[in-house]
């Protein structure tokens, strides 16, 4: 498999009491909904990507995150939003390699 370059996704925990985890968001371009794309991650406020979320795509391009706080009755708070270019996307390998004598 080929190597990325990792992203680190962080947010700010909720100041709300009752907060049982946080739901992360995306969609390629603009409008990240909660219609969107997205995984529950539990109480964290850092995920790596593409590593903790193997739903993730591997693209390049441009993205928009959100993210929400989610208390135990499944309540989702107002969305953080953060829009971004992205590039998951390895380049082809060399190809033809040998090892000769000389």
């Amino acid at each position: 498999m080929a190597k990325i370059r990792k992203k680190r996704v962080r947010w700010s925990a909720s100041l709300s009491p009752d907060v049982a985890g946080y739901k992360l968001y995306w969609a390629l371009l603009k409008g990240v909904s909660y219609d969107s794309a997205s995984v529950n991650l539990g109480n964290v406020t850092e995920v790596i990507l593409p590593d903790n979320v193997p739903s993730f795509p591997l693209l390049a391009g441009d993205v928009e995150f959100g993210v929400t706080a989610v208390d135990q009755s499944g309540n989702e708070s107002d969305m953080a939003v953060y829009s971004t270019n992205i590039d998951f996307v390895a380049p082809d390998p060399p190809k033809d390699l040998v090892l000769e004598d000389i």
